[in-house]
């Protein structure tokens, strides 16, 4: 099997970048993994393979795609990709909030560009919450919890708000993963890939791979010092 797993660089900080080294030990020994991380932070090796950027992921030369998504600002990058290639969502928290804002400035912005914002990131309550500037009950998390094809969750209450949010059949697995890094992360990676022989195939890009070098491009200007 040849799996995108869509994450941080190795050398990341924090809770969420331990454990997904953690899972990544144990995802060597079922498939071959490539490691995808935000443009610009590509060719760190993760056992002595280097990873790629996320714009030259194309979900058709893989058997799956896994994105591992946490509450984090340095995940944001992630939510275009599964907007527009699609794929499976390990999920670790339901309020997506502090992603949302990394994806969408406008939503501190306030006014008409920040309701916007806030109604793509968390419908109606979240559009009071853009429009107004003011924290309010939204998770903010339509982003990835309404677009992925598939998730993988920590508990059963997590399954059931997914379901209850989506409101239609979608593919989800409980997996307990542990708390900490020393778990048995191999039972976690055993029943991954056993959900991803009943999960949805990755699909190319929705809005084609040509949309999205475009935007990369464009973004890769605005970013240029003017003269």
């Amino acid at each position: 099997m040849k799996l995108a797993l869509v994450t941080v660089p190795w050398e990341a900080p924090g809770e969420h970048a331990a454990l997904v080294r953690a899972l990544g030990r144990e995802l060597w020994d079922h498939a071959e993994v490539t490691v995808f991380v935000e443009r610009g932070r590509e060719g760190r090796d993760w056992f002595g393979t280097p990873t790629q950027s996320a714009s030259a992921l194309v979900p058709r030369h893989f058997d799956n795609v896994l994105y591992c998504i946490d509450d984090a600002p340095e995940h944001a990058f992630m939510a275009p990709l599964v907007r527009d290639l699609g794929g499976s969502v390990a999920l670790h928290s339901w309020s997506l909030r502090r992603l949302a804002h990394a994806t969408a400035p406008a939503l501190a912005q306030g006014g008409w560009r920040g309701l916007r914002a806030g109604f793509d990131a968390g419908g109606i309550d979240g559009a009071r919450e853009g429009w107004s500037r003011t924290a309010g009950a939204s998770p903010l998390n339509r982003s990835i919890v309404r677009l992925a094809d598939a998730f993988f969750v920590r508990d059963e209450p997590l399954r059931a708000a997914l379901l209850a949010d989506r409101n239609a059949p979608t593919p989800i697995a409980v997996l307990p993963w542990p708390a900490t890094p020393e778990g048995d992360w191999s039972a976690v990676a055993t029943g991954l890939f056993r959900a991803f022989e009943r999960f949805p195939a990755p699909r190319s890009a929705r809005k084609g791979l040509i949309s999205l070098q475009v935007r990369e491009r464009l973004r890769e200007r605005s970013e240029l010092p003017r003269r």
